[in-house]
């Protein structure tokens, strides 16, 4: 049987290659699409390319052993389950495997019959989760997209909903402003549009209004004539003709001064400029995507932005989100930005996040976005004594939130009128574990709910297993 488009994947973890691939084989035949890695440093790789709906991983492997790699997956993709395969497994083995988020444990020699039944358990109690992936698969959104020697990575609504916008208006040729606070990767999205666009082979050129004097941007933008200005000693070309063919990016487009926004108008409407000192009509092919972290519409009231010059920039606006806003991307953005940081500086050795520093940086407000979450990472790497990053190898700002709720991010449920209650509860008790690393009597005494209820609730969201009266025993509803 052949795998379908929006077949359930497996990705299957064993430095044993025969035994991992007549496994595949044997799971492809009933329907899955299957995902190999033959050990856990290529596994965690993989689980960041793709979504997967199950792990299979064996326990002994040289280099990262499948506790270790089942620790990094609950950074990299928190909510999906795994099956632990091996010849060794002890009781305490299998305590830390739980903790890891093991669903189920196998022992070597493992028949397929008994794979089957531990993958069908496991998927019935994770179905909820597993249904919305495949939906996010079939619907083709992008979780991570590479772009240039940087990256946009994210699964929160927020970053979803910014990145389907980004694949509707890439292939058109209309202009687009970025809206969005510093830090926040507002010409990631620049390069992503153009990355996807018909324009893609021609040149991305950047321009950074608000880093050049007023007389200075008008030449960078348009060019100059020999003579134009003192030190102009021979003809120089803008950036609006070396970007001919392909796309502009303005970067804090709100900076430019009045005087400079009339030419940047013709250009928008007409097509055509002349260069500063001179009197030649020179026409241009561009797209114009434009960026700003200032409200243009309070500067159009106040006089400091040309109205026309406004409507013609805001054809489609893209609002970017600030990272308190997608809290769920944290993990996954610190654990691309830890790699990066250890290349970047020369470590010889990887750095870990300890589980103080994961919670730490997951309910910091981050008022910088990602770029603070950029430093605060690399500082950390620079710093670390060992292989662990402790929470003093953190920022001073972020090691204060522990005790200051003020500097801690308040988590948003986002919601249209006349939505069901059931969803918000859903997506309130989802959120709140969260925020909590998955710690169920913290998440009950956050809602005001008792233990109990909460796996009843988790048990009809699919997300616990049937029968768990222990718990429910230990912590009574009042």
């Amino acid at each position: 049987m052949t795998a379908s488009t929006d077949a359930l994947r497996i990705l299957i973890v064993d430095d044993d290659r025969n035994s991992r691939e007549s496994l595949g084989r044997a799971l492809k035949r009933d329907g899955y699409e299957i995902l190999s890695a033959e050990n856990g440093k290529v596994a965690l790789e993989m689980a960041r390319e793709h979504e997967v709906d199950l792990v299979l991983t064996d326990l002994k492997m040289p280099g990262l052993d499948g506790l270790d790699f089942l620790e990094g997956l609950r950074v990299v993709r928190p909510n999906v389950p795994a099956i632990l395969i091996s010849a060794y497994a002890s009781v305490d083995t299998a305590v830390k495997a739980v903790r890891q988020g093991v669903s189920d444990v196998l022992e070597k020699p493992i028949r397929l019959r008994d794979v089957r039944r531990a993958i069908k358990r496991v998927l019935e109690t994770h179905r909820i989760g597993v249904r919305e992936r495949r939906t996010e698969r079939s619907a083709n959104v992008p979780r991570e997209m590479a772009v240039g020697q940087g990256r946009l990575i994210g699964r929160s609504p927020a970053f979803l909903e910014m990145m389907d916008m980004v694949a509707r208006v890439a292939p058109v040729n209309s202009t687009a402003l970025l809206l969005g606070e510093s830090g926040t990767g507002k010409e990631l999205i620049a390069d992503a549009i153009h990355a996807g666009s018909p324009r893609r082979d021609g040149p991305l050129v950047k321009v950074a209004c608000a880093a050049l004097a007023e007389g200075l941007l008008e030449a960078e933008l348009f060019g100059s004539e020999k003579g134009a200005y003192t030190g102009a000693h021979a003809q120089r070309l803008g950036r609006f003709e070396l970007a001919h063919g392909g796309t502009i990016f303005l970067d804090e487009v709100g900076e430019i001064p009045l005087q400079v926004q009339v030419k940047l108008l013709r250009v928008l409407q007409e097509g055509e400029f002349e260069r500063v000192g001179g009197t030649e009509t020179i026409r241009t092919d561009v797209r114009v995507i434009a960026a700003t972290n200032r409200d243009l519409e309070e500067d159009v009231a106040q006089e400091r932005f040309r109205e026309d010059l406004y409507w013609r920039l805001n054809v489609i606006a893209i609002r970017v989100p600030p990272l308190r806003e997608r809290p769920e991307d944290v993990p996954q953005l610190a654990l691309h930005l830890l790699e990066r940081a250890v290349k970047s500086t020369g470590r010889e050795r990887r750095r870990i996040l300890s589980p103080e520093v994961r919670g730490l940086l997951a309910n910091y407000a981050w008022p910088g976005n990602v770029r603070e979450l950029e430093n605060a990472i690399e500082r950390a790497v620079v710093l670390a004594r060992g292989e662990v990053v402790r929470v003093s190898d953190l920022p001073d700002a972020v090691q204060r939130s522990q005790g200051d709720p003020t500097l801690q991010r308040r988590a948003v449920i986002r919601f249209e009128v006349g939505q069901s209650l059931e969803i918000l509860e859903r997506e309130a008790i989802r959120r709140t574990l969260d925020l909590v690393g998955g710690n169920r009597e913290a998440a009950a005494s956050l809602l005001g709910i008792g233990l109990a209820t909460l796996y009843r609730r988790l048990r009809e969201m699919g997300a616990e297993p049937e029968h768990d009266d222990a718990a429910e025993a230990e912590a009574p509803d009042a």
